[in-house]
């Protein structure tokens, strides 16, 4: 059973579930209701029959005051209407008993039943003489018999409710099999569009529908494949990149190496120089790769120790300088007295700088200047790289640290911010850019500062 249910689809689990429910509620209201209506149509039945006989019981309580006893009683009955052989007329039938239970009087062989429960005794109709209770009565509704009439009275309700219990219970399988549709119609959207997604058509947005759970669901899939898009067209764009950036290299060294074997070049020191370049910016892209796939399995290596952060930021400023001049730029450096040692490994935090200020440098132009700044902030140290360049969109902005992702026309794989930020993140730092079209860019980091009993 519970291997069939794993199975079965989910609107019919959901309606084999509200089914059982529908069906437990029914069958408690079905039960409650025929025994709270039934019992109170035999009250209604046995309270008209009481009202039938105040005669007799006025004919009772004379004839006891006047006898002392109860001999001789049949007389009573048999003047009010009862045959001697119990045959019934309009009232129905009678019994009388003491106020023990037993038997006084029957009117007929069915009635001769006494009344022994304290419950049957206390719904007999007193015969009180002079305050004093001398017996009971007990009419045929009283002690659950009934007539023909009253029988089919009692099974017309009990078939009543019989009849609304069905016909509730239809009407809750139409409005729960309704119910069930409307609620997976949006599941098998959705599984639609995911098999869409899992076969590789990024194309299809993933319909929303509504702003309930569902909803959201299906936003938060879309989303997924949007991303998913992105990073599609990110690895197709990177494996194009990487070929374009690997082949160029290779073939101005093959071509060099082919023209120094013909002869047709010298293998002297500037033709080497040439070669040697383009072997090292192959390096530094087998570099790069290699730091992005670290950075994915969150095992970038670092060697850390405490940085004198003065010493550092002067010996990056005094490279920067002559780098920014050459280029007619303008470089400054500005740092807050006594920096405090940074916990960090200096090789990387090298890469880090450089990676913001080669950024910088690609995206100013001359007369504009680039500064570097830094300062303590709590048990952090700040580090900013601004400049007054072309600025950048927000668009741009909230995706300037994806790996591969490139503006239009620019060159390279787009992994040195990515590279950056898993940099800092390594470092325990936070990595953000603010920047506005026209108005500049500023790239900010934190490192976490060097243990108090290691500053110096």
């Amino acid at each position: 059973m519970t291997t069939k249910t794993k199975g079965m689809p989910l609107r019919y689990k959901l309606f084999l579930g509200l089914m059982i429910a529908v069906l437990a509620s029914l069958g408690a209201v079905y039960a409650v209701a025929t025994h709270f209506l039934i019992s109170d149509t035999k009250g209604f039945i046995a309270a008209e029959h009481a009202t039938q006989i105040e005669g007799i019981v006025s004919q009772l309580t004379a004839y006891y005051s006047e006898k002392s006893a109860w001999n001789g009683i049949e007389e009573v009955f048999y003047l009010h209407g009862q045959n001697r052989g119990g045959e019934h007329v309009q009232g129905g039938g009678f019994l009388l008993t003491d106020l023990a239970g037993a038997v006084i009087y029957a009117s007929s062989p069915g009635m001769n039943r006494p009344p022994r429960s304290p419950s049957l005794l206390s719904a007999g109709i007193p015969i009180t003489v002079s305050g004093k209770k001398v017996g009971l009565l007990f009419t045929a509704p009283l002690l659950g018999q009934f007539s023909d009439v009253e029988i089919r009275l009692l099974s017309s309700v009990a078939r009543s409710i019989g009849y609304a219990t069905v016909i509730s219970l239809a009407v809750a399988l139409l409005i729960g099999f309704l119910l069930v549709r409307f609620i997976t119609a949006p599941f098998a959207r959705l599984t639609t569009a995911i098999q869409a997604i899992s076969s590789g058509d990024l194309s299809q947005p993933v319909p929303a529908g509504s702003k309930d759970e569902i909803g959201r669901l299906a936003r938060v899939l879309d989303e997924l494949r949007i991303a998913l898009a992105r990073s599609e067209e990110a690895r197709k764009r990177m494996l194009a990149d990487i070929s374009h950036e690997l082949r160029n290299p290779l073939a101005v060294v093959k071509a060099k190496v082919e023209a120094m074997l013909d002869g047709l070049q010298r293998a002297d020191e500037e033709n080497l120089l040439k070669v040697n370049e383009r072997l090292e910016h192959l390096e530094g892209l087998i570099d790069e790769l290699q730091d992005i796939a670290l950075a994915e399995a969150d095992e970038l290596p670092l060697d850390r120790e405490e940085v004198d952060l003065n010493a550092f930021l002067n010996g990056v400023a005094e490279d920067a300088r002559t780098l920014f001049s050459g280029e007619g730029k303008e470089f400054h450096l500005e740092t807050a007295p006594n920096l405090p040692r940074a916990h960090a490994d200096p090789r990387r935090l090298h890469q880090i700088v450089w990676n913001l200020l080669s950024n910088a440098l690609r995206h100013t132009r001359p007369q504009d200047a680039v500064t570097l700044h830094a300062k303590p902030s709590y048990s952090e140290v700040l580090i900013q790289v601004s400049d007054t360049g072309e600025g950048m969109p927000e668009e741009v902005a909230s995706h300037v640290f994806d790996r591969f992702y490139k503006e239009t026309g620019s060159k390279g794989l787009g992994l040195g911010l990515a590279i950056t930020k898993a940099l800092v993140e390594a470092h325990g730092g936070r990595i953000w850019v603010d920047s506005a079209l026209s108005m500049g860019t500023t790239f900010s980091f934190t490192l976490p500062l060097a243990p108090p009993d290691q500053q110096s």
